[in-house]
């Protein structure tokens, strides 16, 4: 009997141990996930452990997430630099594409003039083409809308989406299914699953 106590106390001794190192001790969740050591938590003492330890590693998840937005920070602005250089680089090129294009489409011009029926131009590299554009439409929403919905209401496209929140407030849950009080009819297209009780961990700071 006193062998068994001597046991029991130094195995409450090893816990107190556990749970009074230093917090600081990297630890990652592979090796929580791996092993963890026959640890329970019984008692009020081996809980507030586990939130003190949860705190840090939510501390160490803050510090890993402003880190790695003070390297993005820097990517961006690298990035952005490129993007620059990109753009000028392509624009200088732009310039010179548009300005052949002019002397291609004057040099077209000047050959519709001898043929008003010509469209395509085949060459070597490539084909000048002209083509019949669809007229532009500019729209101002709001005007449109309060004349149509004025005069020609056909004309207006209506979504429609049902109220999930009302129909909440309105139905009864009986088994999986949503029942309207008023006539007891089953509420098509819907079905309820319950949930199990949700279990938060809330770390003071």
């Amino acid at each position: 009997m006193e062998t068994a106590k001597k046991l029991k106390d130094k195995k409450e001794f090893t816990v107190d141990i556990e749970l009074t190192e230093d917090l600081s001790t990297e630890e990652t969740a592979s090796d929580t996930d791996e092993d963890d050591g026959g640890f329970t938590v019984d008692n009020d003492k081996k809980a507030s452990w586990c939130l003190r330890k949860i705190r840090q590693l939510k501390k160490k998840q803050n510090d890993n997430d402003k880190l790695a937005q003070e390297m993005i920070d820097k990517l961006k602005e690298e990035i952005k630099e490129i993007e620059n250089w990109r753009d000028e680089e392509n624009n200088k090129l732009q310039n010179n594409i548009e300005f052949m294009e002019n002397k291609l489409y004057d040099y077209a011009l000047r050959l519709r003039e001898e043929d008003p029926e010509l469209k395509t131009i085949n060459l070597p590299f490539g084909k000048l083409k002209f083509r019949k554009q669809r007229p532009k439409w500019k729209y101002d929403d709001d005007k449109l809308l309060e004349f149509l919905e004025n005069n020609y209401p056909k004309l207006v496209r209506v979504k429609k989406n049902p109220d999930k929140r009302k129909l909440k407030k309105k139905a009864n849950v009986t088994n999986d299914k949503a029942v309207l009080p008023d006539t007891g009819e089953i509420v098509e297209g819907v079905q309820i699953t319950d949930r199990p009780e949700k279990f938060k961990v809330e770390i003071n700071q």
